[in-house]
């Protein structure tokens, strides 16, 4: 299995685009998320919308989801799906016309995830269609994964693990990692957007991974979404509890701001934050482009 990095940046970032990466398996491409930067990062990697068969949604925040709906509106089969408004008025022109062209690509989620991102947040911009009322399967092919079941991917088992992506007051938002394992393969660990707010219990996934790649913010205060360096390299000053060394080994880190590909830190001062990370213990941070070979 192949992964390329296709986004670090944060979820605002003209230059490093969403956080994004690229999945290869028997020539199937999974892509996990797909923000609303996604169609840019695709281009920059050479790759278009049609190139993906397969897109794993870790939560439904617009940095993560938010080229779906272009997705949906590019890969429609306008010609052939049945409809009242003039056939094929809207039938792109550069749609692939090979056998092994699918239109509904598979989105894959937690099963209440999936009922959400289409409620809260796709059916506003996809449900009325000229001649007809469409849903998430008009579009894609909805793939729902119960809590505690494992999903099978090209071989691959995938355990979606549960964490906290937003806890404010007594309302908590969670978001969805991804672990992928085969037998007599590295295991891979994707922490998507969670908060580190116990990290014992992440320990249980990181311990059982070979790769991890977790996101990180690097700025001196913590945002109350993503894990943060200080906390992740055990900085006092955030009450971190250590991660140990064979841990902070397997982990590369995905930040969410552009100074950090910058060499800067949040003032601007020069940073290395490369070498910083790994004097940490770390592999290091990802790269847009880099990639990983399991």
């Amino acid at each position: 299995m192949k992964i390329t990095i296709l986004g670090c940046g944060n979820a605002f970032s003209v230059k490093h685009y969403n956080q994004t990466f690229l999945v290869e398996e028997n020539g199937r491409r999974m892509l996990i998320d797909y923000g609303w930067q996604a169609p840019h990062a695709l281009r920059n990697a050479g790759l278009t919308v049609n190139d993906i068969d397969d897109v794993y949604i870790s939560h439904a925040h617009a940095d993560h989801i938010g080229g779906l709906e272009q997705m949906a509106f590019l890969r429609y089969d306008w010609k052939n799906h049945p409809q009242n408004f003039r056939d094929g008025m809207n039938f792109p022109k550069n749609k692939p016309t090979g056998k092994n062209f699918n239109y509904a690509p598979r989105i894959i989620a937690n099963d209440q995830l999936l009922k959400d991102l289409w409620e809260k947040s796709l059916r506003g911009g996809l449900e009325s269609m000229e001649g007809f009322v469409a849903d998430l399967s008009t579009y894609f092919e909805p793939v729902p994964i119960k809590p505690n079941s494992v999903y099978n991917w090209e071989g691959w088992n995938c355990e979606l693990i549960q964490q906290i992506h937003i806890m404010s007051g007594s309302m908590i938002s969670w978001t969805f990692g991804l672990i992928m394992s085969r037998k007599d393969r590295k295991t891979v660990y994707f922490v998507t957007d969670s908060q580190h707010c116990s990290p014992r219990q992440m320990e249980v996934f990181y311990a059982k991974s070979d790769l991890i790649i977790q996101d990180c913010e690097c700025t001196p205060f913590m945002s109350g979404v993503h894990a943060n360096y200080g906390q992740l390299s055990g900085d006092p000053v955030y009450n971190s509890i250590k991660l140990p060394d064979a841990i902070k080994k397997k982990m590369w880190l995905s930040h969410y701001q552009d100074f950090v590909s910058e060499n800067k830190d949040f003032s601007g001062k020069p940073c290395d934050w490369q070498a910083r990370a790994k004097g940490d213990g770390f592999q290091g941070f990802v790269k847009i482009g880099q990639t990983f070979e399991l």
